[in-house]
């Protein structure tokens, strides 16, 4: 696990989550969250990006739910020390999935209603869920980017700092659940798209 005292840089910083993360599974989890969309796109074949989107998208729901009211909760009735040592693991994982994930579930979305005709003449609802879907991209890659990765950081140092990693835990969470909200809108929206087949 890399250990480094003042990143002078985001790139620096970026390295060291890559790295605590695993550059392997980096990369696995980029060519699969990005790869299969377009594999799916290229097939033109609607029913195999539907069933991309609708699986990419029931992990990320799945995911968001699990980590908040399941593994969250957990970690916080067991002693600091154990729930730093599975931070330390799980916080880099979790940075360098979220974002291909999130650009694989949004871009097959317009993608599929691209190829189901929806664009042709496009309504409030489609509207309303690229609205969210941007709104997601830019919570994100910019708030919860930004604070993971310096959580990220923090605990690859050899002795975080634990009021730090409070702060930056629960400003997570705060914009973390704006996402959640945000996922059960577009949802919603989603089921309106559908409603006028």
């Amino acid at each position: 696990m890399a250990t480094v005292d003042r990143p002078s840089s985001h790139r620096e910083e970026l390295g060291i989550v890559i790295n605590s993360a695993g550059s392997r599974f980096a990369g696995v989890a980029a060519v699969l969250f990005l790869g299969v969309p377009i594999v799916a796109y290229l097939s033109g074949d609607p029913r195999a990006m539907f069933y991309v989107h609708l699986g990419l998208g029931a992990f990320w729901f799945g995911l968001d739910f699990f980590f908040k009211f399941v593994l969250g909760p957990a970690l916080d009735e067991v002693p600091d020390e154990a729930a730093g040592m599975i931070n330390q693991k799980l916080v880099p994982k979790m940075a360098v999935v979220a974002e291909p994930l999130s650009v694989g579930v949004i871009g097959s979305g317009i993608a599929l209603a691209e190829m189901m005709g929806y664009w042709d003449s496009p309504s409030l609802w489609l509207w309303g869920a690229l609205g969210i879907g941007v709104a997601m991209l830019l919570i994100g890659f910019g708030p919860l980017h930004y604070l993971t990765t310096k959580m990220g950081v923090e605990l690859s140092r050899p002795e975080p700092d634990g009021e730090r990693l409070d702060e930056l835990f629960g400003a997570t969470m705060k914009w973390g659940l704006v996402q959640t909200v945000l996922m059960l809108v577009i949802i919603a929206m989603m089921t309106g798209i559908r409603w006028q087949i």
